[in-house]
């Protein structure tokens, strides 16, 4: 490692006292280390001078949303999340387990995993044509609105029509999110998959459902001109009030997460979704 950066969570680590920890193990473990400190929510703002080996996210699953959602388009870089937050379901590691971390990645002993992006077509700034998000994409109805009717179309055909809250299109990373509160399914990181699942729908028959990573999903919005929602991995929002047709696709880019060689991903869902993981044998 011969370039590092670490985007710090600052209402989680005010005084930069974890990120300086972080910092002095890094020197420790890497000789002739760069590093640079960062505020993770302003990252999409910071001009990139340099390449980087990695980018360490100190804070929780909202923090490494935000820093790959930031870095997209500007770095091809892996992640490195250390849960200083609440369930850190995306952190690679806690921060008890920071030396036995950075020891495996001098010796070479993880890897970086591609985790698939939605894009949109409606812009979060104005700046940026389209429009990312690691977790899902929810459209949603405004807080005094009324049921949103949903036409859905997935590749050019009529997929169906229904009334409801909401409508969560969602990434196998995200399956563990918001859509798998709404009745969703869990989907195996790497599986190449997008799935929809509907929010309170008001419609008889209505179920998630998985599609191939290549569709494209059409959306069209009919809301009699009332206030509704495109969020994007529960951070940023754009608003409308009038009638939308929003198109959603796999993004080109990807985001990269870093894992060690003992990572289980059923022994982490367990024991942060669905909170067995003391019941079950082996453990």
């Amino acid at each position: 490692m011969k370039k590092v950066a670490i985007a710090i969570n600052l209402s989680k680590d005010k005084n930069k006292e974890l990120a300086l920890i972080v910092e002095k193990k890094l020197y420790e473990y890497f000789d002739n280390v760069e590093i640079i400190m960062l505020n993770s929510y302003d990252i999409i703002n910071y001009k990139f001078k340099e390449l980087l080996d990695l980018i360490i996210v100190l804070g929780g699953d909202g923090t490494i949303l935000s820093v790959a959602r930031g870095i997209n388009g500007k770095l091809d870089v892996p992640i490195l999340g250390i849960n200083i937050g609440n369930l850190g379901f995306l952190s690679s590691i806690e921060f008890s387990d920071i030396d036995k971390a950075f020891k495996k990645l001098k010796d070479g002993n993880y890897s970086s995993e591609k985790r698939m992006l939605l894009t949109c077509n409606l812009p979060l700034e104005k700046k940026i044509n389209e429009s990312l998000a690691l977790n899902d994409i929810v459209i949603a109805r405004g807080s005094l609105s009324r049921m949103i009717k949903f036409e859905i179309f997935i590749d050019g055909k009529r997929y169906y029509n229904f009334k409801g809250d909401g409508l969560i299109i969602a990434t196998p990373t995200g399956s563990t999110a918001y859509s798998f509160s709404a009745g969703g399914p869990f989907v195996y990181p790497t599986v190449d998959a997008i799935t929809l699942t509907p929010i309170c729908a008001h419609t008889t028959g209505v179920q998630p459902i998985v599609l191939n990573s290549n569709s494209n999903i059409q959306v069209k919005i009919v809301n009699n001109n009332e206030e509704f929602n495109i969020i994007f991995d529960g951070q940023k929002t754009v608003t409308h009030n009038e009638e939308a047709i929003i198109n959603i696709k796999k993004a080109k880019e990807y985001a990269k997460i870093i894992l060690f060689d003992d990572y289980d991903y059923f022994k982490v869902l367990r024991a942060k979704i669905i909170n067995n993981w003391k019941d079950c044998e082996g453990d």
